[in-house]
């Protein structure tokens, strides 16, 4: 029996060992480890907003419980509700029940049948939006043009008279015509439009 007993004593010594150097990793392997950790961390935290997003899609907003990342505690109280201790037979209960695989794929299909509307409906008020202001530079392209058309036209048949004639009553008269003749074309513009 000292055999035996030289020999759990030297297991317990060895794992005592290596319980301690388990402890004391070299800080590139716990950075690694910090790194992987954060990535499932990560992977799991966008796993549960898709879940919560489908969940609240299902249950009216009156009836649904607050979250649990809504929920906003002291440290103090977290630190209270994390030292109570739980009956065992209410822990049985108060456990999650995990979703399947198959149930995390259904999920995963809806929502993502949810995306490619949401996709296909952004894209319809996308291109909605650019008939809408291709319509516009068009308007304006010709509003331009008309404008310029107007100035050449004010340039030859008034600027160019008046420079001839400095001074001359013909001219004045014949920039009041202009502008009386503008403002009816205007008027007539907004009959058409009307």
């Amino acid at each position: 029996m000292s055999d035996e007993d030289n020999e759990s004593e030297s297991v317990s010594v060895h794992t005592e060992s290596q319980a301690g150097e388990e402890n004391e990793l070299p800080v590139i392997q716990l950075c690694r480890l910090v790194e992987e950790l954060s990535y499932g961390n990560s992977a799991l935290k966008i796993e549960t907003e898709m879940f919560e997003k489908y969940y609240s899609k299902l249950e009216p907003r009156e009836h649904r419980p607050s979250r649990i990342s809504e929920i906003k505690i002291s440290a103090a109280e977290y630190v209270q509700l994390r030292g109570r201790r739980r009956s065992k037979s209410r822990t049985g209960m108060d456990r999650l029940i995990g979703l399947t695989v198959d149930q995390k794929l259904e999920l995963i299909q809806k929502e993502l049948e949810d995306m490619k509307d949401e996709i296909r409906h952004m894209r319809a008020n996308a291109e909605r939006d650019l008939q809408h202001h291709e319509a516009i530079i068009e308007e304006a392209d010709i509003r331009w043009t008309e404008v310029q058309r107007e100035v050449q036209e004010f340039e030859k048949d008034i600027l160019k008279t008046i420079s001839k004639k400095k001074g001359s009553i013909l001219a004045t008269e014949k920039v009041m015509k202009y502008i009386e003749d503008m403002n009816r074309r205007r008027g007539n513009m907004k009959d058409n439009y009307v």
